[in-house]
């Protein structure tokens, strides 16, 4: 034995400490990394109408509910925002990743959800706060998430809803006389590209080929 091999294995047993020590750290983060970006996310195949139909019925309960307009056919909303009508609407929107695949800010490619909203205008505010009390007791007994905003002045007030990724926002704006909604629906794929195409328009100021109809909403009175 050379007198240089007892002073090498000490090297060597740290060496082999510090594999130790670093092999998991390096499964982790690439167990991660792979999680984040080589695992795509799974979202199911459903066409725009089908969405619609379902975020629209959780958006028409809300309405039937708050009992405060009359039945909102489908119609467009105003373009100049300082008209005020009311209106029932519906359009598809982008999606984005998730964790860290985030960072990118870039929407997923064929992934897209739905956006139902509508408003109706009313005289004055008599019975707006209690309808509010109402829908905010009703959804919080379906199983709902339920968050209430207000304005410091108190003339503006809000819901927010949340279940199984469906999302409800319910406002009244006092200074306009308005009760609005707007829902969004989960994420869903296009069930193919000629979908896409259809409803979806890369030039955002353009209108696609294809819109999409909301039921009317009926409120409590009249069913």
């Amino acid at each position: 034995m050379s007198a240089s091999e007892p002073a090498s294995a000490p090297s060597h047993r740290r060496r082999g400490i510090i594999a130790l020590l670093v092999t998991p750290l390096v499964m982790l983060f690439g167990g991660a990394w792979y999680v984040m970006y080589g695992w795509p996310e799974s979202y199911d195949k459903e066409p725009p109408p089908e969405m619609l139909r379902r975020i629209a019925a959780h958006n028409q309960e809300a309405y039937r509910v708050l009992d405060l307009g009359p039945v909102l056919k489908p119609r467009s909303a105003p373009e100049d925002p300082r008209e005020h009508h009311s209106s029932n609407s519906a359009s598809t929107g982008e999606c984005y990743p998730d964790g860290l695949e985030a960072m990118k800010d870039e929407p997923l490619d064929g992934v897209y959800n739905v956006h139902h909203s509508w408003t109706s205008v009313r005289k004055d505010d008599s019975g707006v706060r209690a309808a509010f009390d109402r829908l905010e007791r009703h959804l919080a007994a379906d199983g709902w998430e339920v968050d209430r905003g207000e304005s410091i002045n108190k003339q503006n007030f809000s819901l927010l809803a949340d279940k199984d990724d469906y999302h409800l926002t319910i406002s009244w704006e006092g200074d306009f006389k308005e009760v609005t909604g707007m829902g969004r629906s989960p994420c869903a794929r296009y069930p193919d590209r000629s979908q896409e195409r259809a409803y979806h328009s890369a030039d955002p100021y353009e209108t696609p080929d294809r819109q999409l109809a909301p039921p009317a909403l009926v409120p409590g009175g009249r069913r």
